[in-house]
């Protein structure tokens, strides 16, 4: 597993890639960015499974370097590591989808044990597609937004069982029920009208399509 850490401040960052080392299972590799623009760019070279961010940071913040992670396919798993317990600051990381909001300090115990869950839900050596199948369809999902798009058109584009490409998302989301069609809302409402999807932005459950 690989583990991007991000901080601006160069000690709390050092304290951090010590903690987490010690916490990650084993064989983990620990990677540091001082930065936004540092992580972006360590995101190209190294594909992080999660990203540890921290929000309050220079010129681009943690939700910001999020968005543009996620836009471009970089990394979809964060942990959002904050000083502030503002619920300000949780909603947003909801609606951002992160997998969980610490406060600073950190508990090892407590992020020992969401690294060890994250492991566990990773593809293993043999679901070696996994990774180029869910990038090959959130980029067919992007160029065709505006469409109606269904599980079953995206199964006959990919040639692939709609059952497996469910279990992509889940996968990916932490065992959410409608990951892919939430995702598909999002990219239309974030082009369409720049922000989360208005109450009259809704999917079909039982079709699963928008």
């Amino acid at each position: 597993m690989k583990i991007l850490i991000v901080d601006d401040e160069p000690l709390i960052l050092q304290g951090l890639v010590k903690i987490i080392k010690e916490a990650a299972p084993v064989q983990t590799e620990v990677i540091a960015g001082n930065n936004a623009y540092e992580a972006l760019e360590l995101m190209k070279s190294n594909k992080p499974d999660v990203t540890v961010t921290d929000l309050n940071m220079p010129e681009i913040d943690g939700f910001e370097l999020i968005h543009e992670a996620k836009q471009h396919d970089l990394c979809h798993r964060f942990i959002i590591l904050t000083g502030y317990d503002e619920f300000e600051y949780a909603r947003k990381a909801i609606r951002a989808g992160v997998v969980d909001y610490l406060l600073k300090p950190i508990n090892k115990d407590e992020i020992a044990a969401l690294l060890h869950q994250i492991f566990k839900e990773l593809p293993s050596d043999a679901d070696a597609d996994y990774r180029h199948h869910a990038a090959k369809i959130l980029s067919y999902i992007d160029r065709n937004f505006s469409q109606e798009l269904s599980l079953d058109m995206l199964a006959e584009y990919m040639n692939l069982h709609p059952n497996y490409i469910s279990s992509l998302f889940k996968k990916r989301n932490r065992g959410d029920v409608y990951p892919l069609l939430k995702y598909i809302a999002y990219q239309r409402s974030e082009k369409t009208f720049g922000r989360d999807p208005p109450d009259s932005c809704q999917y079909d459950r039982q079709q699963g399509r928008l």
